[in-house]
């Protein structure tokens, strides 16, 4: 079969334990969920939505949620409707945006470690994703100056997700600014991915930059903090020039007329972000601070985003295997390059004090 090169030697195992049943009594800390629920009033929505249309496909224009996000963001940026993409998820919002710039042996601009889904899609296109590497030594904190330093005219996006997959850490706006400044001057685009956007105030998006540079790009998701999993809804915010490139390539009927109509309820609930990023705060606080007194690393992390990374300074020791034991599920650091198996990704959970009574359990 005339399977493409970079497809055949490409290996995917990620969001394998998306597909495994829920285990008996284990605290499921590795998956990328919102574990402290969803706003009331989308279930209440949803318990109540009218079914009687099933036969319509959706309404490819998405217009009123469209509209309800840049209402959102108004305070922050000038959008119009044509500056919101919307699809199944920022994961495929990000596929998309790569159909328009990757081709074979196009260079791609990064740091590790990083959401690997983004480094795979950039690999199954033929392009070449490099990676400016983040400390052991410094707590794996971003450093701004080394990837300016990285920015040449031959890469034709710099990818960063903020807050960061798996550590958690939030870069600054102004660190932000500085580098998409940079990468305007060398015509490079930049992908600023806020998966996790929604667990920090707005004032500290990337979409406040969106009028001031035609290079940025911001991809969100309200399958995070909105607690949506279950219907994938993502959105992009660009220029009207590159909307125009991305309509391009867009596929119809990307999003069920559910899943918007959801999101878009969600996106009016602001007290429940609001409380939501309190409770991620205590908790995380609570369980960061009593790991840390025991001995574990901490790596550099941001208090309202619910993901950090926790290692064991013995690099012989299989983390993730000895949290499970304890009845603790997380996520392997050997899913990311320059982590290794003594490190594993911990999704905050409600419960800092099960997390805690669990690791005094004996084997």
């Amino acid at each position: 079969m005339n399977i493409r090169p970079a497809v055949r030697q490409l290996a995917r195992k990620s969001y394998e334990a998306e597909s495994e049943p829920p285990r008996e009594n284990i605290l499921d800390c590795a998956l990328g969920r919102n574990s402290f629920g969803t706003s009331e009033k989308v279930v209440e929505l949803a318990k109540h939505y009218d079914w009687s249309d099933l036969r319509h496909h959706p309404d490819t224009s998405y217009k009123d949620l469209k509209q309800e996000i840049c209402k959102f963001w108004s305070d922050y940026a000038d959008l119009k409707v044509a500056n919101v993409k919307v699809a199944n998820g920022s994961c495929v919002v990000l596929s998309r945006l790569n159909k328009l710039f990757i081709e074979p042996g196009v260079k791609v601009l990064g740091y590790m470690p990083q959401f690997k889904e983004y480094m795979l899609e950039v690999a199954v296109l033929g392009g070449n994703y490099e990676a400016v590497p983040l400390n052991p030594q410094e707590g794996f904190k971003f450093n701004t100056d080394r990837l300016l330093g990285r920015i040449k005219p031959d890469y034709c996006i710099v990818y960063i997700d903020n807050p960061n997959n798996p550590t958690g850490q939030f870069i600054s706006l102004s660190e932000i600014r500085t580098i998409v400044k940079e990468a305007a001057r060398k015509d490079t685009i930049v992908i600023i991915d806020e998966a996790y956007g929604d667990y920090v105030e707005e004032k500290h998006s990337a979409v406040n930059l969106i009028n001031k540079y035609k290079n940025l790009v911001v991809t969100r998701t309200f399958t995070k903090g909105y607690g949506i999993g279950r219907f994938r809804v993502g959105y992009a915010i660009l220029s009207t020039e590159l909307g125009d490139y991305y309509n391009r390539i867009e596929l119809p009927f990307s999003v069920s007329t559910m899943g918007a109509a959801l999101a878009r309820e969600a996106i009016l609930d602001q007290d429940f972000i609001l409380n939501l990023r309190q409770q991620v705060k205590d908790e995380k606080e609570k369980l960061t601070k009593e790991l840390s007194q025991r001995g574990y690393l901490i790596g550099e992390t941001c208090e309202y985003c619910p993901l950090f990374i926790l290692g064991h300074k013995d690099k012989n020791v299989d983390l993730k295997g000895e949290l499970l034991s304890k009845g603790i599920l997380t996520t392997s650091g050997t899913d990311w390059e320059n982590l290794g198996k003594n490190y594993v990704r911990v999704n905050t959970h409600p419960g800092a004090e099960d997390f805690l009574a669990r690791l005094e359990r004996r084997r």
